[in-house]
């Protein structure tokens, strides 16, 4: 995976708890996102990128307890 703009950069753990119902919408959510969204909110192309590869790490970390939507 090419990291965007960036050098070496430390990797960080992040552990988060929520309930069925939150872990579902939030899988859903990443499921309809797109990379249109990332790059209007970004303050540049990289930072898109950048955003759009750390969402998807979370929509793995979803999918691997089970909320994969289809």
């Amino acid at each position: 995976m090419k990291t965007w703009g960036c050098s070496e950069m430390r990797t960080v753990k992040i552990t988060s708890y929520m309930n069925e119902a939150q872990a579902q919408a939030l899988a859903q959510f990443f499921k309809r996102i797109g990379f249109s969204e990332f790059k209007q909110l970004a303050v540049s192309i990289d930072e898109a990128y950048l955003m759009q590869e750390g969402a998807l790490k979370v929509a793995d970390a979803l999918a691997d307890n089970g909320f994969a939507p289809r």
